[in-house]
């Protein structure tokens, strides 16, 4: 008996068994991306027609996926947890995997409590290894299209205004802490997000012409930035000892969010800041002075004005000035 099996893939033929029921047994072992370890297919001779049918597990196949690609750490714990999540609910094989399985893990997902945006943060991460599944042609991926999220939530971004960046730097900072007061005072003249300050080096602060520039690798995009200093922020770096390691010692970012929500407080400030909203209030500080909006994506790092264009909705005394701006109407004379 001649037998021959079509795939777009490549495989070894592990076993072959016959059953008196009349049905071929052909386990096969494929070497896709060191993830997929075996499939087997089932052939009925009874009537000539044969079916393959992958049998490949899609928690395992999660794990070796996250595994084999080139992630950051900090994104490889969120497949983990993703995946453990995923385990609690269920696995299932790939190919049956359905829009109600699909629905039901997001279901699962609420029912512990999760924030909608973490809901969608774990189903991204889902959804983008059902995608490479499906890019080996294992899944079809019109499943996913019929899956109801969570809405995105519109979180309104904090962020302080001149008067409170000045009211802020006059009130102590509580001791031990002065550290963190440079850090986040260099993000809100800089836009830094916390994780390029915690890694910004001595190295990275070049001088062009009177002026500092930092020259540093954005963690989040990976792109190269070249961003000139205010001479506020001059200051910052000059009121810090210059060695060969790191501009700023070591914080993590609980800690530094505890010690700037506990400023803010005695510093009569309300509104809700962390550590991210000094980004906020570098980028809106700018639209206040009146720098061109591109000017402002080139500062920020955006690759998208799209992004950029978000702060500009901030600005509500801008806008209450721009309308200021129109022309009044002559008296209109009684018919």
């Amino acid at each position: 008996m001649d037998i021959k099996i079509k795939s777009n893939f490549r495989f070894t033929v592990v076993a072959i068994e016959y059953t008196p029921g009349g049905e071929l047994y052909i386990t096969l072992e494929s070497d896709i991306g060191d993830r997929v370890k075996q499939y087997e297919y089932t052939a009925s001779l009874g009537d000539g027609a044969a079916v393959s049918k992958p049998v490949v597990s899609l928690l395992e196949y999660a794990r070796g996926y996250y595994a084999a690609s080139g992630v950051k750490e900090k994104t490889k714990d969120c497949y983990r947890l993703m995946c453990k999540h995923l385990e609690a609910y269920g696995d299932s094989a790939i190919d049956v995997v359905t829009t109600g399985y699909l629905q039901g893990f997001v279901s699962h997902l609420q029912s512990l409590g999760m924030q909608d945006s973490t809901v969608r943060l774990y189903f991204q991460k889902l959804t983008c290894v059902l995608h490479d599944a499906y890019r080996n042609g294992l899944f079809d991926d019109r499943v996913l299209r019929r899956v109801k999220l969570p809405r995105r939530e519109q979180r309104k971004k904090s962020f302080l205004t001149e008067a409170e960046l000045c009211r802020l730097c006059r009130n102590p900072i509580p001791d031990g802490c002065a550290n963190i007061q440079d850090m986040f005072l260099f993000s809100c003249l800089t836009g830094l997000r916390f994780g390029d300050v915690e890694r910004l080096r001595w190295r990275d602060v070049r001088r062009s012409g009177k002026r500092l520039i930092l020259e540093y690798r954005q963690q989040k995009t990976g792109s190269c930035e070249r961003l000139p200093l205010c001479p506020a922020a001059e200051e910052i770096l000059r009121g810090r000892k210059r060695g060969d390691g790191y501009v700023f010692d070591r914080e993590t970012n609980q800690r530094t969010n505890v010690v700037i929500k506990r400023w803010c407080k005695s510093a009569g400030i309300k509104k809700p800041v962390t550590y991210h909203s000094s980004r906020h209030t570098f980028c809106v500080l700018l639209l206040t002075k009146g720098v061109p909006i591109y000017t402002v994506q080139c500062l920020m790092g955006h690759s998208d004005i799209a992004t950029t264009n978000i702060y500009a909705d901030l600005l509500s005394s801008a806008k209450t000035k721009a309308v200021c701006r129109l022309p009044a109407i002559p008296e209109r004379k009684a018919v």
